[in-house]
């Protein structure tokens, strides 16, 4: 897979936000989203939000949306700053909300699988 630039990446993302139309952006840590990657290829996405209460509005409500409907979402990972991979399109296949002890606030936890899709940037 071909490394892409911010500038690709946000034709396609459209927003500066993690949570977009129809992609999402993860990172490994340095936004200070806790995204956790697994062995078997999805991915546990933090939902949007850094201070308070997660609430089911924006990009949360979006990826709801998108859990209900099953609709594919393109996935950007951050390599380092300005060079991103496309990781294809996942769905999320399920979510928690849950205290996150060590900051004392709910947070919404997205499951993302991968699924395939065609197309992209």
């Amino acid at each position: 897979m071909s490394s892409l630039s911010w500038s690709e990446v946000f034709a396609y993302h459209r927003t500066r936000k993690g949570i977009g139309r129809q992609s999402l952006l993860v990172d490994r840590g340095e936004s200070g989203y806790r995204n956790v990657f697994l062995p078997d290829g999805r991915i546990l996405y933090q939902g949007e939000g850094k201070r308070g209460n997660q609430e089911p509005l924006g990009g949360n409500l979006r990826l709801l949306w998108a859990q209900e409907k099953g609709t594919p979402l393109r996935v950007f990972l951050r390599e380092r700053p300005g060079l991103w991979r496309d990781l294809g399109c996942y769905r999320v296949e399920g979510h928690r909300y849950g205290l996150l002890p060590e900051e004392g606030r709910w947070v919404y936890w997205f499951t993302l699988a991968p699924c395939g899709c065609e197309g992209g940037p």
